[in-house]
């Protein structure tokens, strides 16, 4: 299995995730699978600058209605019903870590 990542050991990184980059338009990005090559269930959301997040089923449009992420905090989402997170920065661009977490 991966190594084990701290939540009460409830989750282990067992797949590499993926890291995008925001801009003033809304993009979208597909949720990484997990160690089997399944769609994950829950992933951990880092970021290097404020940012907003939509989990949609397919492409989505996020606005900053959506959830607001900032730096030096984590985020674990359940996310098994969908496979896409939708993103769009606050003022500058920022970096988007999206990493699939396994119980």
């Amino acid at each position: 299995m991966g190594a084990n990542y701290g939540y009460d050991s409830a989750y282990n990184l067992g797949a590499t995730g993926v890291t995008v980059t925001s801009s003033g338009t809304s993009q979208s990005v597909s949720i990484p699978n997990n160690a089997s090559g399944n769609r994950t269930r829950v992933v951990r959301l880092m970021v290097t600058g404020n940012l907003y997040v939509k989990f949609t089923k397919g492409a989505g449009t996020a606005t900053t209605n959506d959830l607001m992420l900032s730096p030096n905090f984590d985020v674990v989402v359940n996310c098994q019903t969908y496979d896409t997170i939708s993103y769009i920065q606050e003022i500058t661009s920022a970096k988007l870590n999206i990493t699939p977490l396994e119980s």
